[in-house]
């Protein structure tokens, strides 16, 4: 029995420490998100604005945690401008392809149903614009979380196979979206992630997801 518990143990030793850690510590990250009960702490009146802005909260700060724990430098994990005269070209050419694909499939498909998620936005341009703003907040941490801290994270054990494996748990969070958008996730995912690691940064993947999800909710009040 001692023999079968030192060969596990050995097991574990062959297991690349920093890569295991921001495995597991991203699974118990978006575990607590999906069991975060409804807070009352900045917007009482807006549970869903609220959660917007603290879970954003959780996905700027818990990789910092991991960051100062392996010493890394911020770049490390995306955190870091890049060259903007390239990557907003880059974000800008595939918005454009992205924007005739979210007009075939409000078309198509129930999505003018569905966005915008506030549906206060309907309201007035305070609302929107007041929606916007915390989205944009939301939009940043979520992006950092999966295509910084995960991406690049993972990158230095997993090399490129980092893109598919943070597209994974990515698309497994849009399982309250409709279908079309829970499927084509996995592929966003993983065209985000390749954007990141091209760019050497998060934030024209911050602004390309932005673009989108701020272009979804205009056409599906113009629908």
């Amino acid at each position: 029995m001692l023999r079968l518990l030192r060969d596990y143990l050995d097991e574990f030793k062959k297991i690349d420490l920093e890569a295991a850690t921001i495995i597991i510590y991203s699974t118990l990250v978006l575990l607590f998100v999906l069991f975060l009960r409804r807070t009352h702490f900045i917007l009482p009146g807006e549970a869903f604005l609220e959660r917007l802005i603290i879970v954003g909260l959780i996905y700027v700060i818990s990789p910092l945690l991991l960051l100062f724990l392996f010493k890394r430098a911020p770049k490390d994990f995306g955190i870091n401008l890049g060259n903007p005269k390239q990557w907003m070209k880059e974000v800008f050419f595939f918005y454009a392809i992205f924007l005739i694909i979210l007009i075939i499939a409000f078309k198509f498909t129930n999505l003018k149903t569905v966005y915008p998620l506030y549906r206060k936005a309907a309201h007035g341009m305070s609302y929107f614009f007041f929606y916007q703003l915390i989205q944009l907040w939301y939009m940043l941490g979520w992006e950092f979380f999966f295509r910084g801290f995960m991406l690049f994270g993972l990158e230095r054990t997993f090399g490129r196979m980092s893109v598919v494996i943070q597209a994974m748990p990515f698309a497994l969070w849009h399982f309250k979206k409709p279908k079309i958008e829970a499927y084509g996730a996995i592929f966003a995912g993983i065209f985000l992630g390749i954007i990141g690691l091209r760019a050497r940064s998060f934030l024209p993947c911050v602004l390309l997801h932005y673009l989108i999800i701020v272009t979804a909710d205009i056409i599906g009040l113009l629908l």
